[in-house]
This record gives C-alpha cells, sequence and structure tokens, in this order.
C-alpha cells in the first residue's frame, strides 16, 4: 500500500486528508510540525509527502531543503501547500525542490489527481 506523510499543523486538515486518502486505498501517516514530520520522513520514507509551507516552529520552507539533502528521503515527491499562493512563492518552492505547489484550501480533486501523477494509484 502506498503511504502519504501529511506535515501540517491544522489538526482538521490533516484528519480530512487522511480520510480523503484513506477512502482511496492510500495509507497516511502525520506530524503536526516540520520537526516531527522530518523525522518521520526519515524514518518512515513514506511514497509522498503533502508539506505545510507556513506553520510554527520549523516552516515547510526549512524542512524541505533537509528532505532534499538527505539521500534517504531526496527521491521522496513532495506537494507543498499554501494558503499564500502567490507567484513568488510557487517558483520558490519549486526551486527548493517541491514536485509540485498546490494553495489552500485545497480542492480535492485536484489533490488526488497530483497524487496519482506523482506515485500512482494506490496498491490494494
Amino acid at each position: 500500500m502506498k503511504r502519504i506523510l501529511i506535515i501540517d499543523d491544522e489538526p482538521l486538515f490533516r484528519e480530512g486528508l487522511q480520510i480523503l486518502f484513506g477512502n482511496l486505498g492510500f495509507d497516511t501517516i502525520e506530524a503536526e510540525d516540520g520537526d516531527r514530520g522530518l523525522a518521520r520522513a526519515r524514518s518512515d520514507r513514506p511514497d509522498l509527502i503533502i508539506l505545510d509551507m507556513n506553520m510554527p516552529g520549523m516552516t515547510g520552507w526549512e524542512v524541505l531543503p533537509q528532505i532534499r539533502s538527505h539521500p534517504d528521503t531526496r527521491h521522496i515527491p513532495v506537494i507543498a501547500l499554501s494558503a499564500h499562493a502567490t507567484q513568488d512563492n510557487r517558483d520558490e518552492a519549486h526551486d527548493a525542490g517541491c514536485d509540485l505547489f498546490l494553495s489552500k484550501p485545497v480542492d480535492e480533486v485536484r489533490v488526488i489527481e497530483a497524487v496519482e501523477d506523482l506515485i500512482g494509484q494506490p496498491l490494494e
């Protein structure tokens, strides 16, 4: 089963994505901040990471370069999320190594399509 790591400080957002992806046959793991998310990425080695860029403490902007520089996580696709979806933020996230940038609130159809494009259908 394909596994998705959701790193976001908003519990309701994480829960919503967990339900959405669980219903589609994906396994999900969660982290409520950047430090825990980075640790989970390294220990659990998910197939994809959904990363909130604007969290208190260690932000997604700080997590992403560490994901990309570590040999165990550099290959994992990352979808960056932000409520501040300016073109500059999109460009900066892309330059930092994210595979896709989506704005919050997330369109469910768009995020499902993005996940399927990056890692394929879930394995049943």
